[in-house]
């Protein structure tokens, strides 16, 4: 293990902070030559690290025969070291045949799906892939050709409960195959490899060589430069997150989304970019939209969030709207905007009907259980510093509910979301209000922290709910 490659890479690992003494790594082997040195240095080196080795390869049933011998050569590698090998098969031609989809997607969404069961089930904590420098610069250049951040392939990220890392990055394939034919390696070579079906592969074929033939240390160039603008890119979205937050707290309070020219065109442009994905992300409970991360509808919510005088609106998916007046913009649900508010009284002891339900309140001690019975739902509380039920009306933008066990009321349109609402039922939804404007409970879907589902001591009552037909 003294070897000048072999030394180069345990420093990679260890500079890059890749394995620590007692983890469990899972090699992930496709048989190819790039995954099978990787698996036969880890086994090697294990004890020298100090780590544990198991291999797992996945068989996507693309290849017949010829993808089981990839896992037989994967096998004997284990064998030869002493190592569990786990293997594994995504049926992906049937999953194609009831799904759809590309290939090389249902492919990886499969295999990846695969690691992390293994990783689970066996305790292993990290999982380690073959990539090497000719990846990398594949990489860079695809995502350079897509409009994208040239950031490459991260070094590591997490996986699951564990950690993917890339121990053979710096290196170059030509180096792979060196340390293969100096330790007796054996790999498959897949065909589907030398194909141009695949935009990876015409990358391979014909951008690489004429790049490299040119310039010989590109793809080395490429893991540096790509090492660099993701510990950029790292502290610029740390950056862009503390900027946000005042944003998105401000949002929660008061239920509305709303920034200051001013303040935004304070912001560096690079902050800017990293900003507005952040806002939307919040917009959007999380979801990835991608009708959002269009560059060119990203670069018109800068221009309008950045300009301080007239008004104008941005469309954005779902109904939402960019709307700025002057030097504020808000972020405003557009059905929202357009909805009446409707609203009756909800007076103490008297059935009121609500579309296709009917509500009473009234002492818990006025009711028996064989009333109950049969009803879809009832909720005992006492009475509050808000006062009594009062009204019943539709939802209002804005609109927030102290739920049990929080510290803050949460937002009506978040929990229509958590709770999967349909969409066509939330205008619709009966909204409880207190005498002092308090939002009491959605019957149907939450109640506030002052209801439960047992009587309490002392001045009870209780909320009531039946379903009318017609």
């Amino acid at each position: 293990m003294d070897h000048k490659w072999t030394r180069e890479v345990l420093g990679f690992i260890r500079r890059k902070g890749l394995l620590q003494r007692g983890d469990r790594v899972l090699a992930a082997c496709s048989g190819g030559v790039d995954s099978m040195v990787m698996l036969h240095y880890l086994a090697a080196a294990r004890q020298r690290i100090g780590i544990e080795v198991g291999a797992v390869h996945v068989d996507h049933c693309l290849r017949g025969e010829e993808s089981a011998a990839d896992g037989e050569a994967v096998q004997l590698l284990a064998d030869r070291f002493g190592i569990p090998c786990f293997r594994t098969i995504v049926p992906v031609p049937e999953l194609l045949e009831q799904s759809g989809g590309s290939v090389q997607d249902v492919c990886r969404t499969g295999r990846y799906g695969k690691f992390e069961e293994v990783m689970t089930a066996g305790g292993y904590t990290v999982l380690a892939v073959a990539h090497h420098a000719e990846d990398q610069l594949e990489t860079v250049l695809m995502q350079l050709a897509k409009g994208q951040r040239p950031k490459g392939m991260p070094i590591s990220r997490s996986i699951g409960q564990g950690r993917l890392i890339r121990p053979l990055l710096q290196l170059g394939k030509a180096d792979l195959y060196r340390y293969a034919s100096e330790h007796g390696v054996a790999y498959r070579e897949d065909p589907s490899n030398e194909k141009d079906d695949y935009t990876r592969n015409r990358y391979r074929h014909h951008v690489l060589p004429a790049l490299l033939a040119e310039e010989p240390a590109a793809a080395g160039s490429a893991v540096r430069v790509s090492e660099t603008l993701q510990e950029e890119e790292d502290y610029l979205s740390r950056m862009a997150a503390e900027h946000a937050a005042p944003l998105i707290a401000a949002a929660d309070r008061e239920g509305v989304l709303s920034v200051r020219s001013e303040a935004f065109r304070a912001m560096h442009p690079a902050l800017q970019k990293r900003v507005v994905p952040l806002l939307l992300k919040y917009l959007y409970n999380g979801e990835t939209l991608h009708a959002i991360y269009n560059v060119s509808l990203l670069e018109q919510l800068i221009r309008q969030l950045c300009e301080v005088h007239g008004s104008a609106s941005v469309d954005l998916p779902e109904g939402w709207r960019l709307q700025r007046e002057y030097g504020v913009s808000s972020f405003v649900r557009e059905e929202e905007g357009r909805r009446p508010c409707r609203s009756i009284p909800f007076p103490e002891d008297e059935w009121v009907r609500w579309g296709t339900c009917r509500l009473r309140w009234c002492r818990a001690e006025r009711t028996d259980a064989d009333e109950l019975v049969g009803l879809a739902e009832w909720r005992y509380f006492l009475p509050a510093e808000d006062g009594m039920p009062s009204e019943i009306r539709t939802r209002k933008p804005g609109d927030r509910i102290r739920l049990p066990g929080m510290d803050s009321p949460k937002k009506l349109s978040r929990l229509f979301i958590d709770g999967k609402v349909d969409p066509s039922k939330r205008d619709t939804l009966p909204v409880i209000i207190s005498e002092q404007g308090r939002i009491y409970a959605i019957p149907g879907v939450r109640y506030g922290d002052c209801f439960s589902q047992e009587c309490p001591a002392g001045e009870a009552y209780i909320l009531m709910m039946d379903r009318t037909h017609g």
